[in-house]
């Protein structure tokens, strides 16, 4: 077909999750060849683990979110994203569809591709089962899909999903399958005029992923990356004889230089700045921002600036500036736009509406026409409050938009045993947006069987300050769910939710809402006798506080502290998830906990990865495939191998009914093989696979006992799951294996 030459050059790249994209190619592209560059993940990344704190599920979304918009302030890209929710890994695509239908996902990617309207579409994916996980299937599968009706104005309406677009030509990576590639790039090109290479350039994006431990080291020299050519609807070459991916295209008239002998756009002469004098707004409030327009070039410039009712303006001359304070009064709450409404099921209630993520606050900020030398052209500047760190040294945070009185709790999900004594205490915390001392009272709404001390509380908050308040609850609570709510009353107005901060040296600050809510699941938890439970923190581990919620006393060692810890003083220890993983130190002190175990102690190892077959690490063998096994349906049944194991009668009895109500899946990197001393009891699969017994693994050591537990109890005792919390107490002892 014949192509009329496209003014602009336009390449999207579409993936599943934030760390899916190639730095190598988008830095190449955006840099190297200043071609309009965007990248869409269709989810945040809220499943994983996080590697910098202890935030999960949609806060490591924001992390995540704010990671990526980091990586392409490096690499010089758009950032897209959908509104699919990581519920986890998932096997296959059509496991993928009962989460996101598919028609929703799509919907999601037309309306991108109708707003950006690229010319060169890639996947990172095949959209294949050798694509592994099922999210990365569905990503390829919906972007061919998108590729193939971008033009469907029937499927797709120009009132709902913008002006019909058609794509000409679609790639996928070959990275994975370089036998396939039908196009080598050098994504190691030098540029003279940056002093680095696209790939040392992407290294640095691609390192912004911290909290997946993404860091890359910067290669210099010849790098070579690979695409495939699926598809082209231009006059190229046959794919495997195609020099360039823009093969095919006008390049007369297309914006495509070679930023290695191009030089890069002089830097801007004339900036903006708009600095509040104070951090934090109530909606509503003005504050007083001070603008300056700097003149740092070598000629006068004119400038205009929209005051609402007026127009701000006059002539600044070479290196001066103008400077002047208007009012500014605070709109909406500051936070996630896409956490505004909770989730319906696993996709966020927020309307897509085809304005890349790293554009999205510009509306908001400060915008004034600049007349200089004959061309007239706009800049901008978001308000900020600007101030000094003593280690930082220079900081820029945008202005925050908060309720007067921020309340929130420890937690929004607690267990504890029903009918036995609950002595719990509740961690409340108050930030103040007032600009005064302002007098506030909390009280606690507490369930029938609860009570709390000292209740009210009234204290002062000084201005814009922070209080925390610890209150004890004590009673008892029946079998079921219960809640805690908590308000906070100032100025004649109740408040009963509240921000967490987010923040971190690498990522603009982010808060998140929440109710001052905590939902308690009271459950049937026998606890062995003489409990005393030594724990060995691992990855994103928040097991530890919920088993001291039931009642077990709790002692965190941590690696380097073993050697000089008595170990025989406890119970069991519990070794958290992937600890062996993230800590080395661990590993050098590993024979310190076997000796313990065969002394008469009783270790509880949570699920690890490929490093769990190193000799040394468990006492008895076990053998992991490439592509370890796990049951991603959270719903799959369990069968009871061993219906007698003492894990499965003691102290609590365990039932089918212990697996209800699960989350995200049942078990997780589970050995393929394993050695005749350890014991199995339970065995479970996916649909249309073989049943896996190694979900627990338990073995006699010496005097004592080692349970090896790939059952993903990890995530059911942070997320309230009473069976979770019944089978860790037969695992810590009250029982003897034989």
């Amino acid at each position: 077909m014949q192509v009329a030459a496209p003014d602009t050059m336009r390449v999207l790249w579409i993936a599943a999750h934030p760390d899916d994209e190639d730095t190598n190619f988008i830095a190449w592209l955006a840099r190297g060849r200043n071609v309009n560059t965007a990248y869409m993940s269709l989810t945040r990344g809220d499943g994983g683990q996080n590697l910098i704190g202890n935030e999960l599920g949609e806060a490591l979304g924001v992390i995540r979110t704010e990671e990526l918009l980091a990586a392409r302030r490096l690499d010089g890209a758009h950032q897209y994203f959908g509104r699919e929710y990581d519920f986890g890994f998932s096997k296959t695509a059509e496991e993928t569809r009962q989460h996101w239908p598919q028609d929703s996902v799509l919907n999601d990617v037309m309306t991108v591709m109708r707003a950006f309207r690229p010319h060169i579409v890639i996947t990172t994916f095949s959209g294949t089962p050798r694509d592994g996980h099922g999210h990365h299937q569905i990503s390829a599968i919906i972007a061919r899909e998108a590729y193939d009706k971008a033009a469907d104005t029937v499927r797709f309406p120009v009132a709902r999903f913008g002006r019909p677009w058609t794509p000409l030509k679609l790639y996928r990576l070959a990275r994975f399958s370089p036998e396939d590639r039908t196009l080598a790039i050098n994504v190691g090109e030098y540029n003279p005029y940056l002093g680095l290479s696209y790939q040392e350039i992407a290294a640095d994006s691609r390192s912004q992923h911290k909290s997946q431990g993404q860091g890359t080291v910067r290669q210099k020299g010849v790098v070579w990356d690979y695409l495939m050519r699926e598809d082209s609807r231009v006059p190229a070459p046959p794919a495997k004889e195609e020099k360039s991916i823009f093969a095919g295209f006008d390049t007369t008239k297309i914006l495509v230089r070679d930023a290695r002998v191009s030089p890069p756009d002089p830097a801007p002469t004339v900036e903006m700045g708009a600095v509040a004098d104070r951090p934090v707004l109530l909606p509503g409030e003005m504050a007083s921002v001070t603008l300056t327009i700097y003149n740092r070039g070598r000629q006068p410039i004119h400038f205009q600036h929209d005051l609402g009712d007026a127009l701000n303006g006059g002539t600044i001359p070479p290196d001066s500036s103008r400077r002047w304070t208007e009012g500014y009064r605070a709109g909406e709450i500051t936070q996630p736009w896409w956490l505004v409404r909770p989730r319906t099921g696993d996709l966020f209630n927020a309307k897509l509406d085809g304005i890349p993520e790293d554009q999205r606050d510009r509306k908001n900020w400060e915008v004034a026409v600049i007349t200089q030398g004959g061309r007239t052209y706009t800049i901008s500047a978001p308000v900020v409050y600007h101030y000094v760190d003593r280690v930082r040294g220079d900081v820029q945070r945008p202005l925050i938009v908060a309720p007067g009185i921020s309340i929130t709790l420890d937690q929004a999900v607690a267990i504890t045993r029903a009918n036995a004594p609950v002595n719990q205490v509740v961690e409340v915390t108050l930030r103040s947006a007032y600009t005064d001392s302002t007098p506030v009272a909390v009280s606690l709404s507490l369930p029938r069987g609860l009570t709390a001390d000292s209740l009210p509380r009234a204290l002062t908050m000084a201005p814009g300050g922070t209080r925390a308040l610890a209150i004890r609850v004590h009673g008892n609570l029946p079998r079921g769910t219960h809640q805690i709510t908590a308000t906070a009353t100032a100025k004649g107005t109740a408040f009963s939710s509240g921000y967490i901060p987010i923040e971190y040296p690498h990522i603009n600050p982010q808060r998140i809402y929440r109710p001052s809510t905590i939902a308690i699941t009271a459950a049937d938890v026998t606890l062995p006798a003489k409990l005393n439970v030594g724990y060995v923190p691992g990855v994103g581990d928040n097991v530890a506080p919920v088993l001291q919620q039931v009642g077990v006393p709790v002692t965190i060692v941590q690696p380097e502290q073993i050697p000089g810890t008595d170990l025989g003083r406890f119970s069991a220890i519990v070794v958290g998830p992937r600890a062996y993983q993230a800590s080395q130190t661990l590993i050098d002190n590993n024979e310190y906990l076997l000796s313990y175990v065969r002394n008469g102690g009783r270790m509880v190892v949570q699920y690890g990865q490929n490093e769990m077959q190193r000799p040394g690490i468990m006492p008895y063998p076990v053998t992991l495939q490439q592509r370890a096994e796990r049951v991603t349906d959270e719903n799959a049944p369990v069968t009871f191998t061993d219906p007698a194991s003492p894990l499965l009668n003691s102290p609590n009895k365990i039932s089918q009914a212990d697996f209800n109500g699960w989350v995200q899946e049942r078990a997780t990197y589970m050995p393929s093989s394993f050695d005749s001393h350890y014991r199995s009891m339970l065995a479970m699969n996916d649909p249309g696979e073989q049943p896996n017994r190694s979900a627990i693994l338990a073995a006699p050591y010496g005097r004592g006992t080692y349970i090896y537990v790939p059952l993903a109890l990890f995530r059911q005792l942070p997320a309230g799951v009473p069976g979770g919390a019944r089978i860790f107490a037969n695992l810590l002892g009250g029982n003897t294996i034989k």
